[in-house]
């Protein structure tokens, strides 16, 4: 198989879970198939690398160096989100090409990373490549639920055997364009902070009923009240250092009075948050009304209403505070506040970005996308590489890809796709930084 086809059959491979198979037999076997297949599909560095499977949910490779330059490590995961099928033009997990195009559920979020970190290992192991320094794989299973039985055991694994790394890569933020109002210039976006994760359930019990004796005041009012109320006080602006930073580095690029409000972003303050207002979720930490459920029929009067807020927390705020600051927001002891899942605190920025790994990746970069420059960022959504933070110096977070705006939302939408452009350029990417490790 080449390369493109060796990708559409990772596609095949549905490696979701529903909330109730969740390690059970079923999600098991799955996840194990998948990584048999990348025993079946990349036989020369299954001869090269020493592997260690820790679960159907982790899988570990280290590449050994000839010096013993800081390890470095490469993070990726397949498992993929759920796909409504009716809804798609194609069979998700079908890996129909057309038009330059491969659809399937997985292709940006991210089988086409991971089987792209393969084919370049693969490739140069072929070639008798011995890498400088180890170089480390750890593919997870259940990124899309919190990495909980994938990248933690694998950190609870490096761990126990003392391993460290100089800088962890992961997926993150891709190239994009005309992503800011007057800069059609593309950039990659290399993300260097990352935003926390919250979601918080409010319920409000009343007397059950028949719907033709309502209450004066239902429950669903009183949780519609504390919606409001939420919606009306979004959390303050905040000014991180990474955002600081990207704004000045692509202020030349807008020119003018804008490019000159960008470039003094802390000076103006509210006056810069006002133009940047379409760039929020970098800006702010974010509330997301997700779920809202009542009654199971439309006659009968609900014993408890509830509502799901998705937060995205921007550093400094925690799980903790943001707790407090939503329930003194809503002011009202009937709405009852708790943590609907597993909170993440955000990663705080990482001032000293550029003092290891940025120089290999931005190397890496000039082969693949000649001409494109590299800007630090913030990742507003989360991966699995914050599990990561105890035992490496720097995290990157970063796509290879060229991706416009419906591309990027497809990404756990209907119909995601990546271009063969792409796929090409990312394999050509991840083939030069390894090169150069």
């Amino acid at each position: 198989m080449n390369f493109i086809q060796k990708f559409q059959e990772a596609i095949k491979i549905p490696t979701w879970q529903l909330p109730e198979t969740q390690g059970d037999r079923m999600a098991d076997a799955v996840m194990s198939r998948f990584q048999e297949f990348l025993v079946e599909t990349f036989p020369v560095i299954h001869k090269t690398a020493e592997r260690w499977v820790l679960n159907p949910y982790s899988v570990v490779y280290r590449l050994p160096g000839s010096t013993d330059d800081p390890a470095v490590l490469f993070l990726a995961h397949y498992d993929v989100v759920l796909a409504e099928k009716e809804k798609w033009s194609f069979d998700p997990f079908g890996a129909e090409m057309k038009d330059g195009f491969i659809y399937g559920r997985g292709s940006l979020d991210m089988k086409g990373i991971l089987i792209s970190i393969m084919e370049a290992a693969e490739n140069l192991c072929a070639e008798g490549w011995k890498p400088k320094r180890d170089i480390w794989f750890a593919f997870g299973g259940d990124e899309e639920k919190s990495g909980i039985l994938g990248a933690t055991e694998a950190v609870r694994w490096f761990k126990q055997r003392g391993q460290r790394f100089a800088w962890v890569l992961d997926e993150g933020t891709p190239i994009v364009e005309n992503q800011i109002k007057g800069i059609d210039t593309p950039f990659a976006l290399v993300s260097i902070e990352e935003k926390g994760y919250l979601s918080l359930n409010l319920t409000v019990m009343q007397e059950p009923g028949h719907a033709s004796r309502p209450p004066k005041i239902q429950a669903a009012v009183v949780l519609g009240r504390a919606l409001c109320r939420i919606a009306k006080k979004p959390f303050p602006y905040k000014l991180s250092l990474t955002v600081e930073a990207f704004f000045k580095l692509i202020s030349p690029m807008a020119g003018g009075i804008r490019g000159f409000v960008m470039r003094h972003a802390r000076a103006f303050g509210p006056l810069f948050f006002k133009a940047a207002a379409a760039n929020e979720a970098i800006l702010r930490t974010t509330v997301a009304i997700t779920q809202l459920e009542g009654s199971a029929a439309d006659n009968v009067l609900p014993s408890e209403v509830r509502a799901v807020i998705n937060l995205r927390l921007l550093w400094p705020w925690t799980v903790e505070a943001a707790i407090e600051y939503i329930k003194k927001i809503i002011n009202d002891e009937r709405v009852k506040v708790s943590v609907y899942g597993q909170g993440a605190n955000p990663v705080a920025p990482n001032s000293r970005y550029k003092d290891k790994g940025w120089a290999e990746i931005q190397a890496a970069m000039t082969e693949a996308w000649p001409g494109i420059p590299l800007l630090p960022f913030i990742m507003v959504a989360i991966t699995d590489s914050r599990h990561y933070q105890e035992i490496t110096g720097s995290i990157f977070r970063f796509t290879p890809y060229k991706l416009d705006t419906k591309e990027i939302n497809t990404v756990h939408g209907h119909d995601e796709r990546i271009s063969i452009e792409n796929l090409r350029q990312g394999l050509l990417f991840y083939s030069m930084l390894l090169r150069s490790l």
